[in-house]
């Protein structure tokens, strides 16, 4: 192969033939850790190895670099300039990656660094210690197993119209959803009788719609409580080891107010203007849910 320059593609096509990896090349993918479009790209020399990759290569076939790159046998006497500026590039190469890598991470790292401030911000202007806001609320609501909901309204969940029809609110397909995966609910209203039964009707016939009447007959009960409420409350049982699955930041932000048994409870504002409600501790915990139980055993129907 002397007297004409030599190719790396055509060498190691050469090697690849000789060695019996031409209908095979997963042996040389695995040693390289490189993807059979980049060993066809060598081949091709549509683009050079690494530097890395390069000494990998001459490892793999067990020849020397001189030979991979100009097709020389071991201890032929080589002119070392091309294979000097040849490394000379690749080491370039790989400093200008370098730098742009690092370049990136820097820029990436400013970014993150603002979001997380600007983040930090508006959660401390919206909701505090001790609150949850209604999307955090609507992604714990995602893994419960039962609820226990004592709602002034059923506004969250149903938009009466003027027309007398419904649309539905911003936590409807959440109920749907979970009541389609065998969570239960309960809803308790405080009011007179007929008050709710229009708006409890809709709620009904939206969540139907998606997932069919039965799901909703056994999992979903409303009663109605002639019991004075000054404000709603909700009781959750989460599956907590889903919680912390899939949304780990969640499960950690809230679980210093879950009890053992997987409870997480809190009084629903009284006004439109907030967009937080107020957690219940631990403590209190079992004393809303008697309150609720108590209740719940002297309510009638709506």
């Amino acid at each position: 192969m002397k007297g004409h320059e030599i190719k790396l593609g055509d060498t190691l096509s050469y090697l690849i033939e000789r060695e019996g990896y031409s209908r095979n090349r997963r042996p040389i993918l695995d040693a390289l850790g490189i993807s059979p479009a980049a060993l066809s790209q060598y081949t091709r020399d549509q683009s050079r190895p690494s530097l890395q990759n390069l000494v990998a290569l001459a490892a793999f076939f067990n020849v020397t670099l001189d030979y991979l790159v100009y097709g020389e046998p071991t201890g032929t006497a080589v002119d070392h300039g091309p294979l000097a500026r040849y490394v000379e590039h690749a080491l370039n190469d790989i400093q200008a990656k370098a730098s742009r890598h690092s370049d990136l991470v820097a820029r990436l790292g400013r970014l993150l660094a603002e979001g997380i401030d600007a983040t930090a911000t508006r959660l401390e202007t919206s909701a505090g210690a001790g609150l949850v806001l209604d999307d955090e609320i609507q992604r714990l609501e995602r893994h419960c197993v039962h609820a226990d909901i004592m709602p002034l309204n059923l506004a969250f969940n149903v938009i009466s119209m003027d027309d007398g029809d419904a649309a539905p609110g911003q936590f409807l397909q959440v109920v749907a959803e979970n009541l389609g995966k065998g969570c239960t609910y309960r809803f308790l209203l405080p009011g007179r009788p007929g008050e709710h039964t229009d708006v409890v009707n809709r709620f009904e016939s939206l969540l139907s719609k998606r997932i069919g009447r039965d799901y909703v007959r056994q999992n979903c009960v409303f009663r109605r409580t002639d019991q004075p409420v000054l404000a709603g409350a909700a009781i959750y049982r989460l599956d907590l080891e889903g919680l912390n699955a899939q949304e780990p930041m969640l499960y950690e932000q809230f679980s210093s107010y879950v009890d053992e048994e997987g409870r997480l409870g809190y009084v629903v504002r009284p006004n439109n203007e907030s967009n937080a409600d107020m957690l219940v501790s631990r403590a209190q915990l079992g004393r809303v849910e008697e309150a609720f139980e108590t209740l719940w055993a002297g309510a009638g129907r709506l």
